[in-house]
């Protein structure tokens, strides 16, 4: 659960989708360099895309540290990312916090292995002036070139 910071005031709804991405990205840098598990284990996730909508989109080359005993990705760090995900997705929003976590629920309906390209969406359901509810989805590129869904999570944040 990463909780909100008080130091940083309210930020302004985003007007444009560049402006939207500009903040997302500086929030993900400011969970990456004060959160010691997301330096641990998410430093490497890239921001594609971010928009008004409230929606972000990240990818992850899967490497050693995230392999569980079984040879697939671990389900501690999907969870990770779903709440690192979920924290997006208000940002996008146009909050400069994020909140705390209140309830997290994860699917794990696939697998993957090191060396796959994971492609995380969030989006939010609603983000309000006390609760925000986000989904976010886990995917790989499967044999086809399409996606197959890794794990998907549902995630609550208190935003007040």
């Amino acid at each position: 659960m990463e909780s909100s910071n008080s130091e940083n005031p309210p930020a302004t709804k985003p007007s444009s989708d560049a402006q939207v991405l500009s903040h997302v990205q500086t929030v993900l840098t400011n969970y990456l360099t004060s959160s010691p598990i997301y330096q641990l284990l998410l430093s490497s996730v890239i921001l594609t895309a971010a928009t008004t909508g409230l929606q972000s989109v990240l990818c992850l080359i899967l490497g050693p540290p995230f392999i569980a005993v079984l040879t697939v990705l671990h389900g501690s760090l999907s969870a990770t990312i779903i709440d690192l995900v979920g924290g997006l997705v208000v940002a996008s929003a146009g909050s400069a916090k994020t909140g705390v976590s209140t309830d997290m629920h994860i699917s794990f309906v696939g697998t993957a292995r090191e060396g796959d390209t994971l492609f995380i969406e969030g989006s939010a359901e609603r983000v309000g002036s006390t609760l925000a509810f986000a989904r976010v989805t886990i995917e790989k590129e499967d044999e086809a070139g399409g996606r197959a869904v890794v794990a998907a999570g549902s995630h609550t944040k208190y935003v007040k």
